[in-house]
């Protein structure tokens, strides 16, 4: 049935041609999705130019870029389990925020999440599942840099915007939080995007790819050495357990970010 939006019409296609077990011709796609056949050609030529499907003679086929896709969510789900109990052990310790994510473009995918119950509220204003990136402010974005330093000028050309009396606009010190973070695999800022908060984010390679595990606290609660003191040893015990289990070669590292409103994502 088609439903007349976008996504709708893509997945009806999609799972149009997975239910078969050859190519998938026009005509079979549109009767069975009710979409008008020159909407399904236009799509479809579409999903083809992104490798979502291909083509041959016969009609289309599931493309490589869902496997792609598919390895990397089951790479993320199994990293997902896999840290589990490294962030809820961090949040025990510290009984602040304690987050895992994957580097996605110019955003977070967090992962999971461990946090008290008097930062719940805080939690479901801010976050989301989709973060995206202030790479110039955050710990996680002065990873991501550190990854990928031919992108600091390019952050610069921007501009940097002062968000508290704290956040750094100066080139040459976000070219220095970015070598610090390159050299210790550690970033972290303190009140540079919310007053009252500080945010660590630690850099996890593994065979399925780069994540980042971070630590965000009230100024207040944990004091920021000790805090990044046990992140690191978190961090590390995770890097070990990703490094012992088998996984896909990573595709390349992606970005970071803050909850809007809130505390650094790191």
């Amino acid at each position: 049935m088609d439903d007349h939006t976008v996504i709708g019409r893509v997945t009806a296609i999609l799972e149009v041609v997975a239910a078969g077990t050859g190519p998938c011709s026009l005509a079979r796609m549109a009767a069975e999705t009710g979409i008008p056949k020159p909407t399904v050609r236009r799509i479809a030529n579409q999903l083809v130019a992104e490798r979502v499907l291909s083509r041959d003679p016969r009609g289309y086929l599931l493309g490589l870029r869902l496997i792609e896709l598919g390895g990397a969510a089951t790479a993320q789900l199994g990293t997902a389990e896999a840290a589990a109990p490294f962030v809820h052990e961090l949040h025990e310790r510290t009984r602040q925020i304690a987050w895992v994510a994957a580097f996605d473009g110019e955003a977070l995918v967090v992962l999971d999440t461990a946090y008290p119950a008097e930062h719940a509220t805080l939690m479901a204003a801010t976050w989301r599942p989709r973060l995206a990136l202030g790479p110039a402010v955050t710990a996680a974005g002065h990873l991501l840099l550190s990854l990928r330093p031919a992108e600091v000028d390019q952050v610069l050309s921007r501009g940097l915007t002062r968000l508290t009396p704290h956040t750094v606009t100066s080139p040459r010190l976000l070219h220095g939080r970015v070598r610090r973070a390159a050299d210790t695999g550690v970033a972290y800022e303190r009140e540079e995007i919310q007053l009252g908060w500080w945010c660590g984010a630690a850099l996890v390679p593994a065979p399925a790819g780069t994540y980042a595990f971070g630590l965000i606290s009230p100024v207040r609660a944990v004091p920021m050495a000790r805090g990044i003191a046990q992140l690191r040893r978190a961090a590390d015990h995770l890097r070990r357990e990703l490094a012992a289990r088998p996984g896909p070669v990573a595709r390349g590292d992606r970005s970071a970010l803050r909850p809007a409103g809130g505390p650094s994502s790191g």
